[in-house]
């Protein structure tokens, strides 16, 4: 039987992966839900193998395997996760795992595919242990006599040595025989030597010793000798007879096995987490790390203290029947109130599982005082309701959309706004609650923020819960996941209509109050062209605490007043504005008030003139943002949040339907009946369906996510075949070379879909080619297989989100990741001939590889350059009407 160590943060699959695995009597299971244990149960047992999840929340599969390897033990390591990045395969295999397996697959499948992992890992390991006994027993058949044998006189003189005494000390025979030669000695050891031979007496003339010798090298090596001494008629010795071996390895194992039980006798002691060992429900061991949490001795508890005796009185029966559990062979973490000496309650948690030492069926285990991180989560919950309260508090109404237009949550504003409860709104679309001139208005407004997230501030109308109409401020930006996809949108909605109808007022007031009515806006100023103040607005010292007067005797005061961090940036500004009388100038800047407080600014400025085209100076705009800027950062600190969740999300819904998937196939063995078992088909379709929906989510998230880069397409397509066909008999052939393309880090993903799409849909192919054209100033990245091909009806359609026989999101993520950096791709081949995609890539998005690279000032107007390839070495040029032809075959 196969003996395995399994480990996982989730019980449903350490549960259904057990079971799969002990069911035809295999294998023995045992199980861990954390690396921290899993590794104190290495210190004490040994396995055939070791399973391990990768995502944990003490430590990863990785970190976890590194310990395990750095600890010298070699048993076989397999990472069984739901996580499928190619980059932490590679990190697994490099750090000594043997295997990689990703779980969210038909079950049957994938444990089967686990089952053979663990037996062929186990079969090498075991089959390099028995080559290496059988190599050691050959060289001791072979190679000459290991034994050191050596003959000489009492005073030394060699009159015989064999091959391994010379081999030993470096010398030959003819350096030693007829010559005196003793091993050098240290000093401790001459003493006892001596005593020794003296011992030799011709009534007992046989004795071993074991003693030290220092070689050449000054290397301290034992020995150990079995010497016979001749005498002669007078009871004199006349020579030795000695058989020795080198005992070096054997002393230095056994002072590692005693440094070894001192190291663990060490971190059993003065590990702050409680060991324990159970028998017949009471302690015979316990380390003084639990005897701190109970606050006894360790003898008070080890002396066979019931464990019932430290567990609160409503929680004993819980526990026992855990015991019971134990007993059963089952494992896992649970919690249970315990009771000091002193009386105070605590929370604990403890793991154990029942194995057998010195023939007697025991549990061992763990316990930790989570009191301190009970109360913790008490305290988040706290927090969490502090947030709301203060969403609520904040008079603007305030939202959050999902990408698809549908509410998620508001403040309490919001509901005031629209008349409703906030149970009302979630869930429902911006047409439910607006006329529809006003929400097609701000759907589109929305989809500007979700193809190209940025803080959006724009003024419209918007009907309160009476119908009517109201002039407002909507200030908006892009909520993302935890992976960096855009999730939603998040805004305010300011009301300005009393600022309208002041504005209104303004602009009928008379002529000569034109010029500061049309630019009146928080704090306003004129500056004049020789840098001295027309005007500033009173408001001034609503922000800055300094009167009007101040700024206008001392112009300069406009730049004292900025913050330190900031005041080169406002210095700059002005320099430049002040020469520069075109255009808006905007920069965001702090500044200290006169009663010391630090707030922000948003500062515009630009030219004012006369009717007849004379300068007349800078009209300045500045407004206090300050309570914005907080606004941002609650926003950023709850994007980052809700991103982690997404993510944590996710990986706790795969393992779910791995273990939902897991029993569903378990239940198809018993003897159901027909409807029943069409039931449980529905069910697995559902699931299976969810899993899809999941794996397309991971994907889709990380487009567009990170910067696109220049990439040789030659080692994409190599790489995406060698991942897609390592086995499949198929031949690709790859006949591009020196091409670099300016796309996003998924780019791979694009050959690997296409790969992918003909193993699956192409029929018998047998052939991939790669290839390269030129249409005009753009590239054609050409793949054709020997397949049936695609139906000209099915062209686009075999692009579209959720068509396809598998998950039907391959070709759509393909396109996508194309579009982020205005690549293309189309399907012109002919049915019945093979399909073939072409991509399409524009001038300026690829160059051949010893090109010099684009500059910067190309890529920030959008990543078409001015130039990229046009001076490339020469592609094939497209054959005519190439669309309709099969290709070069």
């Amino acid at each position: 039987m196969i003996s395995v160590l399994l480990i996982d943060d989730d019980p449903m699959i350490l549960d259904v992966t057990s079971l799969y695995l002990q069911r035809e009597g295999e294998f023995s299971v045992t199980t861990c839900e954390g690396a921290s244990g899993a590794l104190h149960i290495l210190e004490n047992k040994s396995f055939d193998a070791i399973i391990s999840d990768y995502e944990m929340p003490d430590m990863n599969g990785i970190e976890f395997l590194k310990v395990v390897r750095a600890r010298g033990d070699t048993s076989p390591f397999i990472i069984f996760t739901g996580r499928g990045r190619e980059d932490v395969v590679i990190e697994a295999l490099n750090n000594g795992a043997n295997f990689y397996l990703q779980k969210g697959g038909d079950p049957k499948i994938q444990f089967a595919e686990l089952k053979n992992m663990i037996r062929q890992a186990v079969q090498n390991t075991r089959a390099e242990a028995a080559l290496r006994v059988s190599e050691t027993r050959y060289r001791v058949v072979v190679e000459s006599q290991t034994e050191l044998i050596s003959r000489f006189l009492p005073d030394g003189t060699q009159v015989f040595v064999n091959e391994a005494f010379c081999r030993y000390y470096g010398l030959s025979s003819a350096d030693l025989i007829g010559k005196r030669f003793f091993s050098n000695v240290p000093k401790e050891d001459e003493l006892l030597l001596g005593k020794y031979f003296r011992s030799l007496t011709p009534e007992n003339p046989v004795g071993s010793i074991e003693h030290r010798i220092v070689l050449e090298t000054g290397e301290i090596r034992w020995q150990q000798w079995v010497d016979r001494a001749i005498f002669d008629g007078d009871n004199v010795p006349v020579e030795y007879q000695s058989v020795g071996r080198d005992t070096t390895d054997r002393m230095r194992a056994e002072e590692a096995l005693r440094d070894s039980e001192n190291k663990f006798k060490v971190l059993s002691e003065q590990s702050p987490v409680g060991i324990y060992i159970l028998h017949d429900g009471r302690f015979t061991y316990v380390n003084p790390g639990f005897a701190e949490i109970f606050g006894y001795t360790v003898e008070e508890i080890s002396a066979g203290m019931p464990l019932l005796a430290i567990v609160h009185p409503e929680d004993r029966a819980c526990v026992g029947n855990k015991l019971d559990e134990r007993e059963m062979g089952s494992n896992g973490t649970y919690e249970f109130r315990g009771v000091r000496k002193d009386g105070r309650i605590i929370m604990t948690e403890v793991h154990g599982s029942a194995t057998m030492i010195g023939g007697v069926r025991v549990i061992i285990g763990t316990m930790l005082d989570i009191t301190e991180r009970k109360q913790m989560e008490v305290d988040l919950k706290e927090k969490v309701n502090y947030v709301q309260a203060l969403m609520d508090a904040i008079p603007a109404p305030v939202f959050y959309r999902d990408t698809r237009g549908i509410y998620r949550d508001c403040n309490r504003a919001f509901e005031e706004l629209t008349g409703r409860s906030r149970e009302e709104i979630i869930g429902r679309e911006i047409h439910d609650f607006f006329p529809r001139e006003y929400a097609d208005v701000y759907r589109e407004k929305d989809d500007l923020i979700i193809e190209n997230p940025h803080i959006q501030r724009y003024e419209f109308a918007i009907t309160d819960r009476d119908g009517r109409r109201l002039d407002v401020l909507f200030s908006k930006t892009a909520l993302f996941t935890a992976a960096g996809a855009v999730a939603g949108i998040v805004g305010v909605i300011m009301d300005i209509s009393e600022r309208k109808r002041m504005e209104q007022t303004i602009r009928e007031n008379e002529v000569k109050y034109r010029t500061i009515a049309d630019f009146t806006y928080d704090w306003e100023a004129w500056l004049g062209p020789d840098g001295n103040y027309f005007y500033v607005s009173p408001s001034c010292e609503r922000i800055t605490g300094y009167p009007a007067g101040d700024f206008m005797d001392h112009p300069l005061l406009r730049i004292q007043i900025a913050h330190p961090d900031d005041r080169e940036l406002v210095e700059r500004h002005y320099c430049d504005s002040l020469h520069d009388n075109e255009g808006v100038s905007h920069i965001d800047y702090r500044i200290v008030t006169k009663q010391g407080e630090v707030r922000w600014i948003s500062h515009y400025c630009q030219p004012v003139f006369r009717e007849d085209g004379t300068y007349m100076g800078r009209r300045e705009n500045k407004r206090d943002i300050t309570e914005r800027k907080r606004v941002e950062e609650a926003l950023k600190l709850a994007n980052e949040k809700l991103n982690l969740l997404s993510n944590i999300t996710r990986h706790d819904v795969l393992n779910r339907l791995t273990g939902l998937l897991g029993y569903l196939e378990f239940v198809r063995e018993f003897d159901l009946e027909p409807g029943v078992i069409a039931f449980v088909e529905k069910a697995e379709e559902s699931a299976t369906v969810i899993r899809h929906q999941i794996s397309f989510t991971r994907d889709y998230q990380d487009i567009g996510v990170h910067s696109p880069a220049w990439q040789n397409v030659r080692r994409l397509v190599w790489s995406a075949s060698m991942t897609t066909l390592p086995h499949s008999g198929i031949a690709v052939e790859n006949r591009i070379d020196g091409v670099l393309v300016y796309a996003d880090p998924l780019f791979e993903k694009v050959f690997t879909n296409i790969i992918d799409n003909a193993v699956r849909h192409g029929g018998p192919v047998s052939r991939i080619e790669f290839s390269l054209r030129t249409n005009g100033d753009s590239l054609i990245i050409v793949c054709e297989d020997d397949g049936r091909g695609v139906e000209e009806g099915d062209k686009e359609k075999i692009f579209r989100r959720g068509v396809g026989k598998n998950t039907g999101y391959g070709l759509f993520l393909a396109r996508e990741i194309l579009a982020i950096t205005g690549l293309s791709i189309r399907e012109v081949g002919t049915p019945g001939q093979g399909a073939r995609f072409e991509i399409t890539a524009p001038d300026g998005t690829y160059r051949m590889e010893n090109e010099e690279r684009p500059g910067e000032e190309w890529r920030s107007r959008g990543g078409v350059s001015p130039r990229a390839s046009r001076n490339a070495s020469p592609l094939p040029p497209s054959p005519p009407d190439d669309h309709n032809s099969p290709g070069t075959r």
